[in-house]
Parts: structure tokens; C-alpha cells; sequence
């Protein structure tokens, strides 16, 4: 019986692995890839600048909204229970999205993203609930498959609309195959689940109130301040350097190669953290990294925008593995990870929104990318001392 028990432990842990890399791949690369097409979109539905923004800002405000309800439906149903039925939530988003006219264009993001929303709450927790000795190389390899997907939605979406004429539709839904994937490895992680409906979140009590907790604050300011950088990137990159004379599919070229360059901060920063008592530094430098990045954008010289996209995807990457490894380092289990999560992407997300609305209001009102970057700047000094904070050798329970 004892080995039977093991067999359906490792099987679990296995297929659960194996889940999780395949969803890692399509939790971002539906969403990049709006970016490099956005101005196809806006030329064929005449969107103006705000309505163009708000539609890679619907994945942020659905993650806002939701991500706080997550802890609390997973307590009761189950983390695989609901992440299986998130990825056929996924599906049926893409499909819709993609089905024709502005409505279902809107509202098919806005379901893709709610799935997506649970996975980005639920899966840093299940690395700690499952591989708890393999933190550091599970976030890891989820993150870096992640980007894999973010950078081939970045990078081949230009070039399948454009030079193989697909259209701007048919470069979207191919995120039907990976996702269907997903679905299936999924069904053996759910189906044992069904079998073990107790799950570990109703059993270890919270102590304290996170959103009263400095600590807490300071990881969603750093998580938050990550994601309104990202997605602002993602949208109006292609635009801001249009003026210079970059085209679309040679910035969608680069927005592939900055997610590119995501791949060693997301094989090394995780581990590294995780042999740390302290990580003050790294949290300081991805700030200091990103405020470089953005004083060269601003320049006016072409040749510097390349190491800035460059450096956009070294300081954005870092920012986010050191804000998912946050989620476990600071919490004392599994429960806590969970609610410090879903606060911090909550918030962090709702901050991010922000982003390319405002970004794209603002160039309508003054012709000029140059406020919109010095948005950027405020942002990476704020990351600067929330990740240095944030760094420090705390749990959640010290600040109670």
C-alpha cells in the first residue's frame, strides 16, 4: 500500500510538471502578441489611441479583478480543479477573440485572460506545495518557458500577418494548438484531484492581515510597478519607435529578441534567490537595469534602442522571477503564498493597467512618447526601493 501511495505521489508530481510547462507556454503569448498587430487592429476597426490601449489593458483589469477571488475559489474547489477548467476557459477565449467584429474582439480577451489569471495566482503556490526542495528550478523553468511563449507571440505575429498574409486573426488563434495541449496534460492532474478533494489551503489558518503588512505592499509594488513596464512595452514599443523609423515586424523582431533575452535571468535568478537569505541587491539592480533601459530609449539616436529593448527584457525578466520567488521566500506556507498572490497580483495588475491606457491618452493629447517615458522612470524607481525592501531577510508574520 505504502508503494502504491508513492508511485501515485511521484505520478501526481509528474504529471503535474509536466502541466505546468505546458501552461507556462500560453499564459503570455496570447497577450504579447496583440502588441506588433495593435496597429493593424486599430486601422481596421478606426480605434483611437485610448480604445487601442484599453485592449491590452482588459488582460490587466481582469487580472486586478480576480486574482483576489482566486485564493478563496481554490480553497474550496481545488488548485488542479480549477486550473483544469481555466484552460478550457482559455480555449473558448481564443476562439471567440478571434470569431470576428470589436465585441467578440474584447470580450474573447477578456475570458482568455480570466483563465490565465488563474494560473498566474495558483501555479508559484503548487511549486511550493509540491516541489517545496525544488522551488528555485521550478520557478525557474516555469519562467522561462513562459517567455519562450511571450517571445514567440512577440515574434512571429508581425511576420504570419504580414509577409505570409495570414492576417492579424489567424497569427492570434494559433495559440489554439499550445493551449489544447495544455488541456490534455492537465486532465491527469485534475482527475486525481477529483479523488483527494481535501486540499492543503483549508487546513494551515493565516495569521495577520496582509493588506495592513508592509512587506506584503512592497512585493506588489514590485510585482506591479514589473507588469505596468512589461505590458507598456509590449503595446506602444512598436509605435515608439516607429518615429525613428523601425517598422512594425523589425519591433516585433525585437520585442521576440528582448523575451529572448529573458531566458538567462529566468534559469538564473530563481535558483540564485533561493540559496539567498537576502536579496536586497538583485531587487535594487533589476530597478537600476530598467532606469538605464528607459534613459535610452529617450534618446534620440537609433542605435541605442536595441540595447534598450535588450535591456527592458533583462530588468523586466529578473523583476518578475524575483517577484514569483517573493510569493514563497516571504510566506510561511502555502495558504499565505496563495493570499500574498493573489493581493499582490490584485493590486500589481490593477497598477499596471494603467499603463498602456495612459500611455496611449497621453501621446493623443500631446504628440509625444516623451511623457509616457518619463511614466517609465517613476516606475523603476519605485521598483528600485520596493525590490531592495523586499529583499530583506523578512517573513510576512514579522511585520504582524
Amino acid at each position: 500500500m505504502k508503494n502504491s501511495v508513492a508511485l501515485s505521489t511521484t505520478q501526481h508530481r509528474l504529471s503535474l510538471f509536466l502541466a505546468i510547462i505546458a501552461l507556462a507556454f500560453v499564459l503570455r503569448g496570447p497577450l504579447t502578441g496583440v502588441g506588433p498587430l495593435l496597429q493593424n487592429i486599430q486601422h481596421q476597426f478606426k480605434l483611437s489611441g485610448f480604445l487601442a490601449g484599453l485592449l491590452t489593458t482588459v488582460p490587466l483589469i481582469t487580472f486586478g479583478i480576480f486574482s483576489v477571488l482566486i485564493p478563496r475559489l481554490a480553497a474550496r474547489w481545488g488548485a488542479e480543479k480549477m486550473v483544469f477548467f481555466a484552460v478550457w476557459l482559455l480555449m473558448l477565449g481564443l476562439l471567440i477573440r478571434c470569431s470576428g467584429g470589436l465585441y467578440p474582439l474584447y470580450t474573447g480577451t477578456a475570458l482568455l485572460s480570466l483563465a490565465i489569471a488563474v494560473g498566474n495566482v495558483l501555479i508559484p503556490s503548487m511549486v511550493k506545495r509540491y516541489f517545496p526542495l525544488k522551488v528555485g528550478l521550478m520557478t525557474a523553468l516555469y519562467a522561462l518557458v513562459m517567455n519562450i511563449g511571450g517571445a514567440a507571440g512577440s515574434g512571429l505575429s508581425a511576420p504570419m500577418a504580414q509577409q505570409y498574409q495570414w492576417g492579424w486573426r489567424s497569427a492570434l488563434l494559433v495559440w489554439v494548438i499550445p493551449a489544447l495541449l495544455a488541456m490534455v496534460t492537465w486532465w491527469l492532474p485534475f482527475k486525481v484531484a477529483n479523488s483527494s478533494p481535501k486540499s492543503e489551503m483549508q487546513t494551515r489558518p493565516v495569521s495577520g492581515n496582509l493588506w495592513r503588512n508592509p512587506l506584503a505592499w512592497q512585493i506588489t509594488l514590485f510585482m506591479g510597478l514589473q507588469s505596468f513596464l512589461f505590458y507598456s512595452t509590449v503595446s506602444w514599443l512598436p509605435q515608439i519607435v516607429a518615429e525613428a523609423g523601425v517598422s512594425a515586424a523589425e519591433c516585433g523582431g525585437w520585442l521576440g529578441i528582448m523575451q529572448l533575452v529573458m531566458i538567462p535571468a529566468n534559469l538564473l535568478i530563481p535558483i540564485y534567490a533561493a540559496r539567498l537569505k537576502q536579496q536586497q541587491w538583485i531587487g535594487g539592480m533589476c530597478g537600476i537595469v530598467l532606469l538605464i533601459a528607459i534613459f535610452l530609449l529617450i534618446s534620440p539616436w537609433r542605435s541605442c534602442y536595441l540595447p534598450a529593448v535588450l535591456l527592458l527584457g533583462l530588468g523586466i525578466s529578473s523583476a518578475f522571477c524575483l517577484s514569483m520567488m517573493f510569493f514563497n521566500l516571504r510566506s510561511n506556507n502555502m495558504t499565505e503564498g496563495v493570499l500574498l498572490s493573489g493581493m499582490a497580483q490584485t493590486c500589481g495588475y490593477l497598477l499596471a493597467a494603467i499603463g498602456p491606457v495612459l500611455m496611449g491618452a497621453l501621446y493623443d493629447m500631446l504628440g509625444s512618447w516623451i511623457p509616457s517615458l518619463c511614466l517609465m522612470i517613476i516606475a523603476a524607481f519605485i521598483i528600485t526601493f520596493a525590490g531592495w525592501k523586499a529583499g530583506q531577510d523578512h517573513k510576512l508574520s514579522d511585520f504582524e
